[in-house]
């Protein structure tokens, strides 16, 4: 079995500088020998016992990420495609600086504590629906905890796109066009996280444009084609809407499905905009206008966010990367215009 001593004799370095590079601690190792450790690590198969290493360093280079479902146990955070585009980025960022990304479902805080138990983790990324007793769990915990659009609560680190701005310009848009009566379509209204921000920014577009909200044009429902159907009888049975804000693009399509099967021409009868810009709004007839939030770059934030906790993103200049403070990093989102939106001005 090759050992950290062969690589140091191969290459010429030290035991020394080979451990920091096997490590992530590159700061002070020039490219080009961080170059030929690798190449060497490649050509004498060595495999890092990571065991062995968390014993030494009490560092298993190992971060989690907790997907927290408390009320639905077959959700995951996995259910669509393009989720995978941020474990994926996320996985390969890590990767680069020596870590290891675990993804973990958990239902509720005793589950928690068990999973914190058995594994020494060097950082924790956390998504799902978090309560304060949660939160209160990973308070305790020593190790890095960034939220993924959580809303957690202040005095906590967090990654999450600008889903009120999400919302204000899908309906803002579609106002443009002409619509006044549009339906708000969601999984959840109160959630506390995204999709709440979403419909705030819903209500205030329309009070912008001196639009009273209707509370009857909200609408709750899931993600499966029997509640789509429902929902998209009962919209039809209102005779005035025109147009539908869905918070994910995935209910966008079962809704134009469900219209479809009834009969109705899209966008003539309906226009609809959705939220994720996720690989099925470019498949789906029309294609769908959507609210954009980059799942890569969100995955590249957080985990750069990540090292530079951890330490593996400073430099010579000691902890000039570092953060300054807990707080949310707010990201950009953009509306992508397709044909899903008819003008009716």
């Amino acid at each position: 079995m090759t050992t950290i001593k062969d690589i140091a004799e191969y290459t010429g370095v030290s035991a020394t500088t080979v451990s920091n590079v096997i490590h992530g601690r590159r700061n002070r190792v020039s490219e080009e020998t961080v170059a030929r450790i690798q190449k060497a690590i490649e050509e004498l198969g060595y495999v890092p016992n990571l065991f062995a290493r968390s014993l030494v360093s009490s560092s298993s280079r190992v971060i989690a990420l907790i997907n927290f479902v408390p009320t639905v146990a077959e959700a995951a955070f996995s259910d669509e495609a393009f989720q995978m585009g941020f474990l994926s980025t996320m996985e390969s960022s890590l990767k680069k600086s020596g870590y290891y990304l675990m993804f973990r479902r958990v239902e509720n805080v005793d589950e928690l504590k068990e999973f914190l138990q058995n594994w020494n983790l060097d950082g924790i990324f956390v998504t799902g629906a978090c309560d304060e007793e949660f939160v209160d769990e990973l308070k305790a915990v020593t190790t890095p905890v960034i939220y993924i659009d959580s809303y957690a609560r202040d005095g906590v680190f967090e990654v999450g796109h600008d889903d009120y701005e999400g919302g204000r310009l899908a309906t803002s848009y579609l106002i443009s066009k002409g619509h006044r009566r549009i339906v708000f379509a969601s999984t959840a209204l109160r959630d506390g996280r995204y999709m709440e921000h979403r419909y705030q920014g819903y209500l205030d577009a329309l009070a912008e444009a001196g639009i009273e909200a209707d509370p009857g044009l909200a609408y709750e429902l899931g993600l499966d084609p029997d509640s789509c159907r429902k929902t998209a009888e009962s919209i039809a049975a209102l005779n005035d809407v025109t147009a539908v804000l869905s918070t994910t693009d995935i209910m966008a399509a079962g809704l134009m499905a469900a219209f479809k099967d009834m009969g109705m021409s899209l966008p003539e009868d309906y226009s609809f905009v959705g939220f994720d810009d996720s690989p099925l709004s470019h498949m789906i007839t029309p294609r769908l206008t959507t609210v954009r939030q980059d799942m890569r770059d969100k995955a590249r934030t957080a985990s750069e966010l990540m090292l530079r906790l951890l330490g593996a993103g400073q430099d010579d200049k000691g902890d000039a990367n570092a953060p300054d403070k807990p707080g949310r990093t707010v990201l950009p989102v953009e509306l992508v215009i397709r044909d899903s939106v008819t003008d009716r001005r």
